[in-house]
């Protein structure tokens, strides 16, 4: 950390160059993040042609922004996956404002679903989003190779509004993250086990039990309630869990909007 307050971009890239480029004649940046798909994988509808056009304006756009002096990180994600792309903007957002750098996300650089993904992240964790509007848009194979698919001589950039998107608090966040990595779901001693590995210190079964004077059954009914009325109950209400019964014990499964705040909470990896 150099001490001195940063300035960063994020920008998801798609076969732009003018969009994102451009913007940095006028404004002054640290650092950049590109996040953009770099490899076919099996990722559906992408094909080997397009990875070689993309990788083909990836290369022009970073090496024209490390000519003006800026650092340039790539992100291998996959743009068309509206929750791989919040979880990496959202990730690097947190990291970067836990720096205490100034964050702001370009949401002109790609598709439309790739937009919406930064412009939610950005929301969440009250990034500055910014969109840069095109000219005119390229008519030739030649100007598409030279600006991208937009053509922008001086750009005109106009600022999104952010409006508070109320995330979860972070032990709730915590437990939506580790609850997407289990498909099955979580029993509520498992949850509770995860929390006290993650040192989330109300939440020390240990502690309680000292006091309830080593009384386990009341300790783990204090437990518990504890779990139940500050975290999953929330939760349960927003309907970004759902609780089932099996058997003796209640298994706790988040939902699908539950996984996209897990996404968006910027601690999914």
């Amino acid at each position: 950390m150099s001490g001195f307050e940063e300035i960063v971009h994020i920008i998801p890239l798609g076969h732009e160059f003018d969009r994102v480029v451009k913007p940095f004649e006028r404004f002054r940046a640290n650092r950049v993040y590109l996040l953009a798909i770099t490899e076919k994988g099996d990722i559906p509808y992408v094909t080997e042609e397009m990875c070689e056009r993309q990788r083909y304006f990836l290369k022009r756009v970073k090496n024209a922004l490390e000519k003006m002096g800026i650092e340039v990180q790539v992100r291998s994600i996959n743009t068309f996956d509206i929750l791989d792309v919040m979880k990496h903007v959202s990730s690097i957002i947190r990291d970067e404002k836990r720096r205490k750098n100034i964050v702001y996300v370009n949401i002109s650089g790609a598709g439309r679903l790739t937009s919406v993904a930064a412009t939610l992240a950005a929301m969440a964790h009250e990034a500055k989003a910014y969109y840069v509007i095109a000219d005119r848009y390229s008519k030739t194979e030649e100007e598409e190779r030279e600006h991208g698919l937009s053509i922008c001589k001086k750009p005109s950039i106009m600022y999104i509004e952010n409006f508070q998107l109320n995330l979860p608090d972070e032990t709730s966040l915590k437990i939506l993250v580790e609850l997407c990595k289990h498909e099955r779901g979580m029993k509520t001693k498992d949850i509770t086990q995860f929390l006290k590995k993650m040192g989330i210190e109300d939440f020390d079964e240990d502690k309680i039990l000292e006091e309830t004077h080593g009384d386990r059954r009341k300790a783990q009914q204090k437990l518990l309630m504890k779990l139940n009325k500050r975290i999953l109950d929330k939760l349960e209400r927003n309907g970004y869990i759902i609780r089932e019964r099996v058997g003796k014990y209640n298994t706790i499964k988040i939902t699908e909007t539950g996984r996209y705040v897990a996404h968006i909470s910027g601690l999914l990896k």
